[in-house]
């Protein structure tokens, strides 16, 4: 195979079915003969009601009573993606190409220990660069590792076969990072909420990063933070077309609009004297999937999902926070762009919001993006008037 590698990430979608795992193949393929040395990720097979999805295997063990000990969650979440890297190794066999299928632990990911939603510390990309030199596809499992200290399985969180991905991608120097979904790049809004929102040909890290920590679902921001810090430009594409995608590279100039995630449902915690030293907004998402934002009167608005806010609210807490409750059945609707669009659009986006009929409960005004805490119900509403007000 050639020197220069690619880094190939395939969804659940992507390998749900028999003619779904052939498209996988194909795009596979067609890496190798534009002249890449593939390293592949995989995530489980299909979504929850599928045998072998990872919902359905956590549903398996809750079914027998909750709370789950983190540990014994982590063993049975890895087991779908390894089922997923045998059957694609296995396949590639069957089309002539010599592929090896590795758990995260056997590519050398290693993580911080922590159940459920855990860090990747460092990688060692030896094996994995053996087998490319042997002519070799590594199929790893995706969101995954193993605890630097006792070997243990650990997940990265939900979503994480994108960090798994972009990270090897990093790690083995791949010029590129392909992330394969069941969508065809990065949309401007929720096409399922504004069927004709646009599909965009590039967007930068951090604006990217924007979006997916306020609900855009195309691609983990934790992968977003580390193409950018490897300097690896990150192609969003679909497993079902050979449409070009979305390019994720260096911050685009001069752009305008570039996104309207939205996030819900969520449940907004304030936090008075705003977060405890030493606990970034990252470190918010990164352990309680919540997204801190500046408040008034140094106060911060946290929002997490009704499933992880009680450990939000417990961990803020006991780290000596005084914590209030601001409102549930909540969602947050943004505007992600330039600084100088966020700063002209916030005052026009509040008088829509009045011309809606809609009170947001909290808003931010933040470099390039703004955002407004809105009843769930009302969320697509504000997401069409906002298309169509500023998406020209």
């Amino acid at each position: 195979m050639a020197e220069k590698l690619i880094a190939q990430k395939f969804g659940g979608t992507s390998v749900a079915s028999p003619e779904s795992r052939q498209r996988v193949v194909g795009h596979i393929r067609r890496a190798v003969a534009e002249g890449y040395s593939p390293v592949v990720v995989v995530s489980a097979m299909g979504r929850r009601g599928a045998p072998y999805a990872t919902d359905t295997l956590l549903d398996l063990i809750r079914a027998h009573g909750e709370p789950v000990d983190g540990r014994d969650e982590d063993l049975i979440f890895h087991c779908g993606e390894i089922i997923s890297a045998a059957i694609m190794s296995h396949l590639l066999k069957m089309d002539g190409l010599r592929a090896v299928a590795l758990t995260g632990g056997q590519a050398r990911i290693y993580t911080d220990g922590r159940w459920r939603r855990s860090g990747i510390v460092r990688i060692d990309p030896s094996r994995l660069l053996e087998h490319v030199r042997r002519g070799e596809i590594p199929v790893v499992t995706g969101g995954q590792g193993v605890s630097v200290d006792r070997g243990d399985v650990t997940i990265l969180g939900r979503g994480a076969s994108d960090t798994s991905g972009v990270a090897l991608g990093v790690a083995v120097g791949a010029e590129v990072v392909e992330i394969y979904t069941d969508v065809p790049g990065v949309a401007i809004a929720d096409p399922r909420v504004v069927p004709q929102a646009r599909f965009l040909k590039e967007i930068g890290y951090d604006s990217m990063y924007e979006m997916g920590i306020f609900g855009a679902r195309v691609m983990h921001p934790g992968a977003v933070r580390i193409g950018q810090r490897g300097n690896v430009p990150v192609v969003c594409r679909s497993t079902f077309d050979d449409a070009p995608g979305t390019r994720i590279a260096v911050d685009e100039a001069g752009a305008e609009l570039m996104g309207i995630p939205s996030l819900g449902p969520v449940e907004l915690l304030a936090v008075r004297g705003g977060l405890p030293s030493g606990l970034r907004p990252e470190d918010v998402y990164d352990q309680y999937a919540g997204v801190a934002m500046k408040g008034a009167d140094d106060v911060t608005v946290v929002a997490a999902s009704p499933d992880w806010r009680p450990a939000l609210e417990s961990g803020l807490r006991g780290q000596g926070c005084g914590v209030e409750r601001l409102a549930g059945d909540q969602s947050l609707v943004s505007l992600v762009g330039s600084a100088a669009f966020v700063t002209r659009s916030f005052g026009r986006a509040q008088s829509l919001l009045v011309e809606l009929g809609i009170e947001p409960v909290f808003s931010e005004q933040a470099e390039i993006r703004s955002t407004f805490a809105v009843p769930q119900a009302e969320a697509p509403r504000v997401v069409r008037a906002f298309h169509e007000t500023f998406a020209h």
